[in-house]
């Protein structure tokens, strides 16, 4: 007899032979609970090897980019030694000991103070030249002056409302 015909026999009611059979139906047995206990075993030890993989990866990246910035570190240190490097050569050359040895190799000389001829060109006016003093222009004075309420401190803004709120209390029950 079956579960469900002995329930039409007995008009839906259960009875202990019914609900023998229905426990009897779902007892876990023990290759189901071994079957079980092996896949939550092998769920967890998936879900363990994936966190690994996950961190391994997330380390070779970090590893890789803190090599790539090592290496641009260097490469703009090398080029800060070079262009160090290139301003004290240019440095060299355009001093004045150079330029002057320069001049003469190429056939200048040093003139006297009686040779100096300055020729004054009407409109011309030198670029890279700046005025060092600025056309005076008449100074005005501004005050400024803030309304009270911003002159007043935390601590005397505290102090005021507690005063205020204390006069209330005396004023409420006398």
């Amino acid at each position: 007899m079956t579960l469900a015909s002995s329930l039409k026999k007995n008009k839906g009611k259960w009875n202990m032979n019914s609900l023998r059979r229905l426990t009897q139906a779902y007892i876990i047995t023990p290759w189901r609970k071994q079957i079980s206990t092996g896949m939550l075993i092998l769920v967890g030890l998936l879900v363990v090897i994936l966190a690994a993989s996950l961190y391994l990866d997330v380390t070779a990246r970090t590893l890789a980019l803190g090599r790539a910035i090592l290496m641009m570190e260097n490469e703009i240190t090398e080029v800060e030694m070079l262009n160090a490097h290139l301003r004290t050569q240019l440095g060299i050359l355009t001093s004045s000991a150079m330029m002057e040895k320069r001049a003469l190799e190429m056939g200048f000389r040093r003139i006297e103070a009686s040779e100096e001829i300055y020729l004054v060109v009407p409109g011309y006016v030198p670029l890279d030249q700046t005025p060092l003093s600025s056309p005076s222009k008449k100074v005005q004075s501004v005050t400024y002056s803030l309304p009270p309420i911003y002159t007043q401190s935390l601590v005397d803004w505290l102090k005021t409302k507690l005063d205020e709120w204390a006069n209330l209390e005396r004023g409420k029950s006398p």
